[in-house]
């Protein structure tokens, strides 16, 4: 089963950003939650036309999730809907 991906749409000096690292890593560390990256948008021209100031988006699986905060319950939640998703689908697939 592929776990979900989260990517964390970030810019530099950004205390928001922070702690959505933070919740993210945290629930990350536990096995078989899911996979994360950061996205930094500094750099990335249609990223920061896309986002700019409007830090940190959560995305998970390419889809946007949370924005600006995020707390560990809530995101828990949405990583467990996911998985069953995907489990789901796996399972009909198989049929």
């Amino acid at each position: 089963m592929r776990l979900p991906h989260v990517q964390i749409m970030s810019r530099s000096q950004c205390c928001l950003c922070d702690d959505a690292k933070a919740v993210v890593s945290e629930l990350a560390a536990q096995p078989g939650t899911c996979t994360w990256e950061v996205v930094h948008i500094d750099a990335d021209a249609d990223l920061m036309r896309r986002y700019g100031l409007d830090v940190p988006v959560i995305l998970i699986d390419g889809v946007v999730t949370f924005r600006h905060r995020v707390s560990p319950d809530a995101l828990a939640q949405v990583l467990r809907e996911a998985q069953e998703q995907k489990t789901t689908v796996a399972v009909e697939d198989m049929a």
